[in-house]
């Protein structure tokens, strides 16, 4: 029996994403197991304050989500979406995701990394390795270079 069941992917709109979905997409094929693409809307005040911008938000994360909906069940896997949006009081996007896996299941979570080091990591952190502190399942995090098997 596979020891993943049920695969969790981060995505966002950048290429290092794209790569972590198309290991997602790998892993689930080899593995037989579900897979969901979740994308976080980082909530912050002023995205409160306008609900316009709130509903572009959401209506930008279907429309890439839709795409990887496409590219999961191409491949004939069970496949399904999620946005969620950081809680004002927490507002830590990786916390977001953990919270998603364990409300989902998931006993796997890809993840991309943009790789960054120094004061830029510092100052800008890094979801990913707040992904693999919080979370009690295992992480796969993937670097932009790395590109999945077919």
């Amino acid at each position: 029996m596979s020891p993943y069941t049920k695969i969790l992917v981060a995505v966002d709109a950048s290429n290092t994403a794209r790569v972590a979905a198309e290991h997602g997409i790998a892993l689930a094929r080899a593995h037989k197991a579900a897979l969901r693409f979740l994308t976080v809307i980082d909530y912050d005040g002023f995205v409160g304050a306008v609900p316009s911008l709130l509903t572009v938000m959401h209506n930008d994360a279907r429309l890439m989500l839709d795409g990887w909906m496409k590219q999961g069940t191409l491949w004939g896997l069970d496949t399904c979406t999620a946005v969620v949006e950081t809680d004002p009081r927490n507002p830590r996007v990786a916390d977001a995701i953990v919270a998603d896996a364990r409300e989902w299941g998931a006993d796997l979570i890809v993840i991309g990394s943009h790789g960054r080091s120094g004061v830029r990591h510092l100052l800008l952190g890094s979801v990913a390795e707040g992904v693999a502190r919080a979370s009690t399942i295992p992480v796969l995090i993937v670097h932009p270079q790395h590109q999945a098997a077919p």
